[in-house]
């Protein structure tokens, strides 16, 4: 119901859109092996689909929606995060951002949360640095900091790398929270063809044993492949 909602509103947006053109709508399709969040499994390590809606204005506000498969236990069901903020482009041809999000699970909403951010991009690269007062539901405030790389090796041939460092600020060590830091890395590369990205990439994330409550334990590495159709 709240997927249904929250993409009647924005086909409801669309026509104001191709009246005004100060909006650009744009989305993705996509088939994951392996839906890895901030490094570790958030299902039984099956494919799973996942779907992104995005409304960006002239005026540097933007909105948009992800749409992931998830398994929590022997329940399947969807992963919802809606996420709003506002982006300003400075002289030096990078941008500063600040927004929040909500996720939410269908099979579980006691795991539901919010997240507030701040970050930067450039041409190849962006920064962010996330803050949740209840990371996944529980009574722990945590920070997430990551930085992205795109970088073109050949014309049809990009280089993908990502780093990411999970902090809790304060709380205890509960499910999928570490009771200090925990790191995650991803290289791998990606491949354009026409509206289609095929990607393939090795995963790791420091092995302390804590996982995401209700998910099986899984390796701290992993192969992860993903075709994506953007429009």
């Amino acid at each position: 119901m709240t997927l249904r909602r929250c993409a009647l509103a924005l086909l409801c947006i669309l026509p104001w859109h191709q009246a005004t053109g100060q909006t650009d709508f744009s989305g993705s399709a996509a088939l994951q092996s392996d839906y890895r969040y901030r490094g570790q499994s958030l299902g039984d390590g099956r494919p799973v689909p996942q779907l992104t809606l995005n409304l960006d204005d002239a005026s540097g506000w933007y909105g948009g929606l992800f749409a992931s498969g998830s398994s929590i236990g022997d329940r399947n069901g969807l992963k919802l995060q809606g996420y709003a903020g506002y982006a300003l482009r400075l002289a030096s041809g990078w941008s500063v951002e600040a927004g929040c999000s909500r996720s939410a699970y269908t099979q579980l909403h006691s795991t539901d949360f919010n997240e507030c951010y701040i970050g930067a991009s450039g041409e190849r690269l962006t920064t962010r640095l996330y803050y949740s007062p209840r990371y996944f539901g529980y009574a722990a405030r945590t920070l997430y900091g990551e930085v992205n790389l795109f970088y073109p090796v050949h014309p049809s041939v990009n280089l993908i790398a990502h780093a990411g460092l999970m902090h809790t600020l304060h709380g205890m060590a509960w499910p999928g929270i570490p009771a200090n830091s925990r790191y995650d890395l991803k290289l791998g590369a990606s491949v354009p063809i026409g509206n289609w990205t095929l990607q393939l990439a090795r995963e790791q994330t420091q092995d302390d044993g804590v996982r995401y409550i209700h998910y099986p334990p899984s390796s701290n590495r992993a192969w992860t492949m993903s075709a994506t159709y953007s429009f």
